[in-house]
């Protein structure tokens, strides 16, 4: 190898993380400051392993069978080109980088997980956002500077419908208080007005009458999930019960099913 190919192939090594997929799974690390961390899969046993070190010592391990890691958050459908924006950046606003590590358990539908950390003189996780099959973004809401967290919770997947029928609810977290909550404030929509009202129940009557299969319509579902998880969760119950077809039972066993599997939710909050 001639030394400027030589010197080419280093400034690559020094400049970039070490990322290497190979017949045994796959390998990366990167580093900041006194951190370094290890993301790994093996092809022969599927398995998953994130490993953090400070300085010489092990700060945290995580090793699980089917899982896959990724640095930076690789469940933004925004993100086209899928690199790390925000590890060894304070995001939070504490003045203090933080480490965003994805976790996909390599199900078809399931399941994402974003974790946040902290890397300060100790580290900490701050959070493990659990979205189930949701994309997960980082955006930037109330405009300071630092982003929440926005996906869908898949509260009733599977429960009324398949899964490609079977609509999330807007969550979002904000970091606040030295912890990430849902904030309820940027998920609060306005009031529906009369005109609103009635345009929701003729959508949702007419979708009763085109679905044939047992599953409740999309539309129906799609505005339970939208009114409950905007603060509006009365108001949804009201529509259901007002449009419910009169010649289709159930209703009842609607209503218990759809409020047990909020309130069981990580994120939904009656407010």
């Amino acid at each position: 190898m001639k030394t400027s190919q030589k010197i080419i192939l280093l400034s690559i090594i020094f400049l970039y993380p070490i990322l290497f997929f190979g017949s045994d799974g796959s390998f990366e690390k990167k580093k900041f400051e006194l951190y370094s961390i290890t993301l790994s899969r093996s092809s022969n046993d599927g398995l998953g392993k994130i490993i953090i070190t400070h300085g010489k010592d092990k700060a945290y391990e995580s090793t699980e069978i089917d899982d896959h890691y990724y640095f930076g958050n690789h469940f933004d459908d925004h993100n086209d080109d899928e690199k790390d924006l925000y590890s060894g950046r304070d995001i939070t606003g504490k003045g203090i980088p933080n480490l965003v590590i994805s976790n996909w358990t390599g199900g078809a539908h399931c399941c994402h997980f974003l974790h946040i950390f902290e890397l300060g003189k100790n580290l900490k996780k701050l959070v493990t956002v659990e979205a189930n099959s949701s994309s997960i973004r980082l955006i930037d809401l109330y405009n300071d500077g630092f982003p929440e967290v926005e996906f869908l919770d898949g509260s009733i997947d599977y429960l009324f419908a398949s899964f490609a029928k079977s609509p999330g609810g807007r969550v979002v977290l904000k970091f606040k208080n030295n912890q990430y909550k849902v904030a309820f404030d940027l998920m609060r929509k306005p009031t529906l007005n009369q005109k609103q009202f009635e345009k929701i129940k003729i959508k949702i009557i007419s979708a009763f009458k085109k679905e044939k299969s047992p599953e409740l319509p999309y539309d129906f579902l799609s505005s339970m999930m939208d009114l409950s998880y905007s603060g509006q969760f009365d108001l949804a119950m009201k529509i259901a019960s007002e449009t419910w077809p009169s010649d289709k039972p159930g209703f009842l066993v609607f209503k218990n099913k759809f409020t047990q599997a909020l309130q069981d939710s990580l994120y939904w909050t009656y407010f």
